[in-house]
């Protein structure tokens, strides 16, 4: 499964000459980079996708797992939920430089759904490129319709707004593609100077802040929500607005996503009223696992009808009896 734009190159296919910077390149030889997003690790984004380390068809991120896809060449920063898309998260330039390349105007859709017909060589989406001096690229992709707020030819610092989390181009999900390359070459910024194979401790070129926003995790628990439908959940998952609530539905689905889920692993599902009444309490296995996951678990109208009101769902993954990640959705039955 593809979800982002990852041939090892920059916008159009056109190579980047590194650009003279006469403001100076600070310290250039290795740059140190802020986390390239101003969002919540914790609750409002979460790492899909690392860059992969295996030199052939194999996967393998830098802490020895799973979580990339052959040849993904950077680092996915996903919105937990597809709706917040409408708060413009904010994209900022990782390092002090100079703006060498933008691209907006492509339009945000869910590549599943539309096929991607016509996307040419526009895979990146609406994006910017920016030079840091000494060989050191930064891209940005997938970047949302209209955020982009610089101009090649524009100096920036660490810090600065680039655009917003957007799903332009190449994606099925809001999230950033952030790509680091020196003199054309794409590197993992987790562990800078091994080529290929996981090393662990090997060096970072993240600072502090950010080493410690981007702590490693073998799974997420990202969103959960309800549906009527198996397939309607999955419809679910991917819209832009969330159904908060359900007129007389013949059944509650709900459904859980996380990332990295393994085979074995548990999943616990809820539902329940106010009043703590538990109107369903499931336990399952995970059967296969996989980057992107998707429970479910569900219950069929009672016989004397649903109780109008508030219902809560909770999702928890579990993995060797420890809580692994867990979201809730509230909705309203009518």
């Amino acid at each position: 499964m593809t979800w982002s734009y990852s041939p090892r190159r920059l916008i159009g296919g056109l190579a980047a000459a590194p650009l003279a910077m006469a403001m100076g390149a600070p310290n250039a030889a290795i740059p140190t980079l802020l986390l390239p997003v101003t969002c919540d690790m914790a609750t409002l984004c979460s790492i899909q996708k690392y860059y992969d380390r295996a030199p052939g068809p194999e996967r393998q991120d830098y802490r020895c797992g799973m979580l990339t896809t052959d040849g993904h060449d950077g680092l996915d920063i996903r919105l937990r939920r597809t709706p917040d898309m409408v708060r413009n998260i904010p994209v900022v330039a990782a390092a002090d430089g100079i703006v060498l390349r933008t691209r907006d105007g492509v339009a945000d859709a869910n590549v599943r759904i539309t096929g991607g017909a016509g996307m040419g060589d526009r895979l990146a989406g609406n994006a910017v490129v920016v030079d840091h001096g000494s060989g050191w690229v930064t891209q940005y992709s997938h970047l949302k319709q209209g955020s982009v707020t610089v101009s090649p030819g524009d100096r920036v610092a660490a810090g600065a707004r680039l655009g917003a989390i957007g799903m332009s181009g190449n994606a099925e999900f809001p999230h950033l593609h952030f790509a680091v390359r020196r003199d054309g070459v794409s590197v993992d910024p987790f562990s800078y100077g091994t080529s290929t194979g996981c090393t662990l401790g090997a060096a970072s070129l993240w600072s502090a802040d950010a080493r410690m926003r981007l702590a490693y995790r073998e799974a997420d628990v990202l969103s959960a929500g309800f549906a009527t439908d198996r397939n309607a959940a999955l419809g679910m998952r991917h819209a832009l607005a969330a159904k908060h609530e359900f007129a007389d539905p013949p059944s509650l689905i709900l459904w859980g996503v996380a990332t990295g889920a393994r085979e074995g692993d548990e999943q616990h599902f809820v539902i329940s009223v106010p009043d703590g009444e538990r109107l369903l309490d499931r336990r399952e296995r995970v059967a296969g696992g996989g980057l992107d996951w998707v429970g479910f678990a569900g219950m069929r109208r009672p016989a004397d009808g649903w109780k109008t009101g508030l219902v809560e769902g909770h999702y928890t993954l579990i993995r060797n009896g420890k809580i692994v990640g867990s979201a809730k959705s509230v909705i309203k039955l009518q």
